[in-house]
């Protein structure tokens, strides 16, 4: 282990080496050290360029320094670079994000950001502004955890609370995926390749037309048996190996004709799991969840207020087939839908001088149908069902108004008013002081409230001995306090740096012995975040992040469980040999978790975790070859599990993946 991380830290200092020696020569035709020179402005600012088009932390262009947030973005061309599989693979390089897998009724995984670890229900995913997170779990992990990244133009992550624009899961993050539309991509793209566990993987791109009018298309399908781990021993005190394969199909098309715009999506993942449900080693567990939407979305300036108004709908299949193993059951079968009405109305207008108001109306219909459940193939929904059918309207406001008070000075204040027709109002204001303190510094002062509101499953699930719902729940809520700075150092250096104060309250947990949901206690998170980016040229470019967070538990008065205190990320990416060959390679590693109260087994070490991709698109016009290792040495490590089970879940071991991607 010693030998892999220092080859490791060889391999990333081999890197910056090389970075370094191409930044001197860089640094020969600038002018005055900061500003670049005509030869190099085409290739510069790779990482620092897209920071105008920032846009989720106001619904307005911003730079990220200026933006009313602490955020991050990644750009496609970064995606690519990192020979990145799905979203996850890029944001586990965000400053205090995490996550790991469960072995719960779905299979699902867990994100952490900034020390809050959930279902990802506390998270608001967006793919163009529309929201993902279905009503049943409140969450998006099921299927687009493995979203992939081929239509994607750029990542945009906002750290903190994001309900006073989004409302609802915009608790302590909000990722928001911008998709290549018409104009930003014209041609034909094909990718395909394959790699160890029998993974299979192709890609089609299509784009014609330009911001005026066109299409852009996508078509994806991901096959693998996924990581066989060893389990030492389960809930039985058996051996065996983890069955988590999966299976995966994901179509996008964005059409847009003058000021409309039509986008959908439809996505089909059948997976297997780690552990059965009751964490036993399992061979027939799977799930085949579903998802789709359609929405058409209008775009116009009337007079001086620019005008967005959409709807969509969006419905969500549940099915699910466990391996039970307890005496009278061997599977259990629940199925559900859930389907979704929305429509929203956004204006922008500049009533005063200096004075930028959004002002927006949405309304969502939400209901949960057809909610059966099959145990041993006969169909026992009349008496022993899983959940119910449920209901529910979402009406919402908010009003945001951006102040330039001076040319160094923006106040931006809002507030969103939620009303949910099973679980009451919510009111949620923010407001955000960015100085300019010079050309290159910003200095943030942030506060904001954010609310979670329970899902479908905590309210309403029945005939589970370990967790009733209670159609009583009320949001969960949190209130952050932020101070951060983004400093340009130099035109190739920038360091990003902030603190922040969560207080989490009305936390919705399951009691013990009777499994039933209420909203008790939370806990109080606080730390800090710092990163340098160094972009010298397009394919020359480096980051290193620290994220430290510290909490306690309302109730408990310890630390939240099964989360890392200290994070840090490294990265460099080169072009060798005039860019022939291009190098990634980012090093994870995470300092060690301490386990729940109780728990008698050794605390979860520290784990260190390389990624490389090497990549060539210089063998043949519009071909590009690359091979690429995540888990580069095979590091083995766990993720947390109840105590039945030996260590915790395995982690996925080494990944190869071997791809060849041809534009015509």
């Amino acid at each position: 282990m010693a030998r892999r991380r220092l080859f490791s830290l060889m391999l990333l200092l081999l890197l910056n080496g090389l970075t370094i020696s191409y930044l001197f020569a860089a640094e020969a035709v600038t002018h005055g050290g900061n500003e670049p020179s005509s030869e190099l402005e085409s290739d510069l600012s790779l990482l620092f360029e897209e920071d105008e088009l920032f846009i989720s932390a106001t619904q307005s262009a911003r730079t990220l320094g200026k933006a009313p947030a602490i955020a991050t973005v990644i750009t496609d061309q970064q995606l690519k670079n990192m020979g990145a599989r799905n979203i996850f693979d890029a944001l586990v390089t965000v400053p205090g994000f995490g996550y790991s897998y469960l072995n719960t009724i779905s299979t699902e995984s867990d994100i952490e950001v900034r020390g809050i670890k959930s279902h990802m229900e506390k998270v608001l995913l967006m793919i163009d502004g529309h929201r993902i997170n279905n009503p049943f779990f409140g969450s998006f992990n099921h299927l687009f955890d493995e979203f992939p990244v081929e239509q994607i133009k750029r990542i945009e992550v906002i750290r903190g609370p994001g309900s006073a624009l989004y409302g609802a899961n915009a608790f302590v993050g909000v990722i928001n995926i911008i998709m290549k539309k018409p104009g930003d991509y014209e041609g034909a793209r094909l990718k395909a390749g394959g790699g160890n566990g029998k993974r299979t993987h192709a890609n089609l791109l299509l784009g014609q037309g330009d911001a005026d009018g066109g299409v852009v298309a996508s078509y994806d399908r991901m096959d693998t048996d996924g990581s066989k781990q060893y389990v030492a021993s389960d809930a039985l005190g058996n051996s065996g190996y983890t069955n988590f394969w999966r299976s995966t199909d994901t179509a996008h098309l964005i059409a847009k004709a003058n000021k409309f715009t039509f986008s959908g999506l439809y996505l089909d993942k059948r997976r297997g799991t780690p552990l059965s449900i009751t964490n036993m080693i399992d061979t027939r567990t799977r799930t085949n969840n579903r998802q789709a939407y359609g929405t058409l979305q209008f775009n116009d300036r009337l007079g001086s207020v620019d005008v967005e108004a959409k709807i969509g709908i969006d419905q969500f299949w549940w099915d699910t087939e466990w391996q039970i193993n307890l005496p009278g059951f061997a599977t259990g079968h629940p199925l559900l839908k859930n389907r979704t009405y929305s429509a929203e109305l956004r204006l922008q207008f500049e009533p005063f001088d200096n004075h930028y108001v959004t002002l927006g109306f949405a309304q969502e219909f939400q209901s949960q149908f057809d909610v059966r459940h099959i145990v041993d193939g006969n169909d026992v929904s009349s008496v022993l069902n899983h959940n119910k059918p449920a209901k529910r309207q979402v009406s919402a406001i908010y009003l945001q108004d951006e102040w330039e008070i001076s040319d160094d000075l923006i106040l931006t204040a809002g507030v969103r008013f939620d009303h949910y027709s099973d679980s009451g109002n919510t009111i949620n204001p923010r407001v955000a002081l960015v100085w300019s303190a010079s050309d290159s510094l910003d200095i943030k002062l942030l506060y904001g409230r954010a609310f979670r509101a329970p899902s479908f499953i905590e309210m309403y699930e029945i005939n589970n001995p370990a967790a009733v719902g209670n159609p009583n729940l009320k949001p969960e809520k949190m209130q952050t306090f932020e101070a951060g700075l983004v400093w340009k150092m130099t035109y190739n250096y920038q360091l990003s740096a902030n603190l922040f104060h969560n207080r989490f309250t009305e936390r919705i947990v399951h009691t013990i012995p009777l499994g039933l949901g209420v909203n008790l206690g939370g806990a109080t998170v606080m730390g800090g975040e710092v990163e340098l980016k160094a972009d010298w040229q397009e394919h020359l470019y480096g980051y290193f992040n620290y994220s430290y967070q510290e909490s306690k538990d309302h109730l408990t008065k310890l630390a939240l469980p099964n989360v890392p205190q200290h994070r840090i990320r490294v990265g460099a990416n080169a072009g060798l040999f005039d860019d022939y060959l291009n190098i990634n390679a980012a090093l994870r590693w995470d300092s060690r978790r301490v386990r729940p109260a109780g728990d008698p087994r050794a605390v979860l070490s520290a784990t260190t975790v390389v990624d490389l991709a090497i990549s060539s698109d210089k063998l043949m016009k519009g071909l590009t070859v690359s091979l690429n290792a995540h888990n580069l040495f095979d590091t083995h490590s766990y993720d947390p599990s109840p105590v039945t089970v030996a260590n915790g879940y395995p982690r996925p071991g080494r990944t190869l993946l071997t791809e060849v991607e041809y534009t015509f």
